[in-house]
């Protein structure tokens, strides 16, 4: 059975490749519009730092140590500006109305719980209506425990070398373990700015995945249509093994376009996406999940030409929605909601951990546990339509 799928699909690829398909659809349009986008649109979508709230609930000097990191980061005061603010609520509040990106909390005993070697917690709010800001937060909270780390080690083996409680800060820093500075390396984020040619590249080819795998699907009933599909029922072969080998190759051309514009948005604007591993894997994860939502629209058409309007408005309508064509934070409330029920909406939220926190695949295991959900839940779907009405 399984030589029937690989022959099958084989067949299939070649035909893509000899009429051009997989080569103009695959990675021509979404690489050149990549390019285009990026070149009219790229840049930086924000000149001025985002606004950040720190309640210090501890008091303490490794608490105002923190902050002063913070402070001394030529690359992190293009990013954020630090404002103190009293008290929790006070800071949700601000962070609630937009009036603060995001805020960060130095719990109370803090600079205690250093001190003996136990490490600290700190805590981040964020805002949906800020995404920005409220990563950056992250990343350098991220970064804090870090230097927390670094000093709570330090702070044990002072303690261990009899040093007495009243010096082991002094003691800790005079030998140079205050741990890695914070900075922000190797995002696509310089001079306060999210570089756009990074959101529109990965934006179209979240989309262009569902457009790719939609010239697989359409085959189907186009084969139906010229009887290749009565002549595979009438073989020993099951008319589920055409199926799937169309979604096969869907798949390895929607992962097939989707790499081409990563790659050739990093080589044309030099903007990393993340860590690579990671960036494929999610990649891998939304091209299934397109993969199986494009077979379960398509399995409820009648004719070629009827699976692609359906392809079409499932593709643009996710990527709408998802974030492809415009950040979800600037769609109303009742859109971003519903973003969350988009293959494209994960994809973006994980790309974004990966691109400004620097995060890898750890950063991303929800968003690729939703897809492969989504992908499992329409995979499931689509087989039990096309057993109801195409394969019957």
């Amino acid at each position: 059975m399984m030589r029937s799928i690989s022959v099958l699909a084989g067949r299939e690829f070649v035909a893509q490749l000899r009429s051009g398909t997989l080569i103009l659809v695959g990675v021509v349009a979404p690489v050149l519009l990549a390019v285009l986008f990026g070149f009219a649109l790229g840049g930086g979508d924000s000149t001025e730092p985002s606004r950040v709230g720190v309640v210090d609930l501890d008091g303490g000097e490794f608490a105002s140590s923190m902050q002063d990191e913070v402070l001394a980061s030529e690359e992190l005061t293009d990013i954020i500006t630090l404002e103190e603010v009293g008290t929790v609520s006070e800071a949700q509040g601000a962070v609630d109305s937009g009036e603060l990106g995001s805020a960060i909390v130095f719990t109370e005993g803090f600079t205690q719980t250093v001190r003996a070697g136990e490490g600290g917690v700190v805590e981040v709010l964020e805002s949906a209506s800020n995404p920005v800001a409220a990563t950056v937060a992250t990343s350098v909270v991220d970064q804090m425990s870090a230097l927390v780390q670094a000093r709570t080690l330090s702070v044990r083996a002072a303690t261990a070398a009899g040093v007495p409680e009243s010096e082991v800060q002094v003691c800790v820093e005079a030998n140079g373990a205050d741990g890695p500075s914070l900075s922000l390396v190797d995002a696509a984020m310089a001079d306060g700015a999210v570089d756009m040619s990074v959101f529109y590249a990965s934006g179209i080819a979240a989309l262009f995945a569902f457009l790719v795998v939609g010239t697989a699907a359409r085959s189907i009933l186009a084969e139906r249509r010229i009887g290749v599909l009565a002549r595979v029922q009438a073989s020993p072969v099951p008319g589920w093994a055409l199926v799937l080998s169309k979604a096969i190759v869907g798949f390895g051309a929607a992962l097939l376009s989707m790499c081409s514009t990563w790659i050739a948005s990093v080589l044309i604007f030099g903007e990393s996406w993340g860590d690579p591993p990671a960036v494929f894997l999610l990649f891998a994860a939304h091209c299934l999940a397109a993969t199986a939502l494009t077979m379960l629209v398509a399995s409820g058409a009648r004719t070629d030409a009827q699976a692609d309007g359906y392809v079409l408005v499932l593709s643009f309508a996710f990527g709408f929605l998802g974030g492809s064509l415009i950040p979800i934070f600037q769609l109303p409330e009742a859109l971003q909601i519903l973003s969350r029920f988009t293959p494209n909406g994960w994809t973006a939220n994980g790309l974004g951990s990966l691109v400004v926190s620097g995060g890898g695949v750890d950063s991303i295991l929800l968003p690729v546990a939703v897809l492969l959900a989504i992908a499992a839940v329409a995979a499931l779907a689509a087989g039990l339509r096309f057993r109801k009405g195409l394969l019957r």
